[in-house]
C-alpha cells in the first residue's frame, strides 16, 4: 500500500509541475491567457490608402477607384453616402448619376478612407451651324497631298472593274473632293451603274481645248483641283485630276496629273483631248 501510494503522489506531483511549467511558458509568450478571446494582433496598425481623394465629373462618366491596406488578409468595402448621386461596385467602380455630391467610402475592420464626389451635368453640345456648314478645309495642292489621297483613296487597278472606264472618273473626282473639303470618301461613293453622280460636283462641257484649260488653269489657281476628260493611248475616253500646271498653262503638256488608273503623279504629256468633247468637272464648296 505504501508503494502505491508513493506512485500516485509522484505521478500528481509530476503532473502539477507540467501543468505550472506550460503556464509560465504560455505566460511569457503571450501575456495574460484569457479563454474565449479571439486574437487579431494587427488591428490597432491596420491603414487603408485610396488613390483618389476628390473626383469632379460629369453625370453619365464612371472611374474606378483603388483602396489598398497594409494587410492583404483583410478585404476593402465600397459604399457611398448617395446612391443617387453616385454608386459604387464591389470591385471600386465608381458610376456618376446625378448633378449633386456624394461619398465614395473604402472601409475595412472598421478603417475607413473616403473620395469625395461632385457630380455635374454634361456640357451641351453647342453647335455652330455656320461652321458646321463649311467644309474641313482644302489641302495644299503639291505632289504630297495628292500622293497621300491616292494612297488613302486607293487607285483602279486595286478595286472592282480594273477595265471599266467609268471608274476612272469615280476615283479622279474623289481625289479632287478630298483635296478641296478634307473629306476622303471611298470612290464607289461617286459611281453608279448608269455612269457618274458626281455628288458635290458641277459638271462643265466646253467648245474648245483652249475653253477647258482655261477653265481647269482658273480652278487650280484657287487652289482647287479638278478634274477633266482625256484620252490615252489605250482608251479615248479617260478621266483624270489635274492639281497643278508649269509655264501659262495654255498647253495640255504643262498641266500636273494624278492618273486613277495606277495613282501615279505625271503630266498632261502623254495624253490627249477626248473625242467626246471637252470636259471639266468642279468640286462645289
Amino acid at each position: 500500500m505504501k508503494k502505491s501510494k508513493i506512485i500516485i503522489s509522484a505521478l500528481a506531483a509530476l503532473a502539477v509541475v507540467s501543468s505550472s511549467t506550460v503556464g509560465a511558458m504560455a505566460a511569457q509568450t503571450t501575456g495574460v491567457i484569457r479563454s474565449g478571446v479571439s486574437f487579431a494582433p494587427k488591428d490597432f496598425s491596420l491603414k487603408v490608402s485610396i488613390d483618389k481623394n476628390k473626383i469632379v465629373k460629369s453625370s453619365g462618366k464612371q472611374f474606378k477607384l483603388n483602396a489598398k491596406t497594409n494587410d492583404d488578409s483583410y478585404d476593402v468595402t465600397y459604399y457611398s453616402s448617395d446612391l443617387k448621386v453616385a454608386s459604387v461596385t464591389s470591385g471600386g467602380i465608381v458610376r456618376l448619376r446625378k448633378k449633386g455630391k456624394a461619398k465614395i467610402v473604402a472601409e475595412c475592420n472598421g478603417v475607413k478612407k473616403v473620395c469625395a464626389v461632385e457630380v455635374k451635368k454634361p456640357k451641351k453640345r453647342t453647335v455652330d451651324k455656320e461652321s458646321e456648314n463649311k467644309t474641313a478645309g482644302k489641302l495644299e495642292l503639291n505632289e504630297k497631298t495628292m500622293t497621300k489621297i491616292a494612297s488613302g483613296i486607293g487607285w483602279q487597278t486595286q478595286h472592282a472593274y480594273p477595265s471599266s472606264t467609268i471608274m476612272c472618273s469615280a476615283y479622279s473626282f474623289a481625289y479632287a473632293y478630298y483635296q478641296v473639303t478634307g473629306i476622303m470618301k471611298p470612290a464607289g461613293c461617286f459611281w453608279t451603274s448608269g455612269g457618274c453622280n458626281w455628288a458635290g460636283g458641277t459638271y462643265h462641257r466646253y467648245s474648245s481645248s483652249s475653253e477647258m484649260l482655261s477653265a481647269i488653269k482658273a480652278q487650280i489657281d484657287s487652289g482647287k483641283a479638278c478634274v477633266g476628260y482625256l484620252s490615252t493611248g489605250s482608251s479615248s475616253t479617260h478621266y483624270v485630276t489635274f492639281y497643278g500646271y508649269t509655264g501659262s498653262g495654255a498647253n495640255l503638256s504643262d498641266y500636273k496629273i494624278l492618273d486613277p488608273w495606277d495613282g501615279n503623279l505625271t503630266t498632261g504629256a502623254g495624253y490627249g483631248y477626248c473625242s467626246a468633247g471637252y470636259h471639266v468637272v468642279t468640286v462645289n464648296t
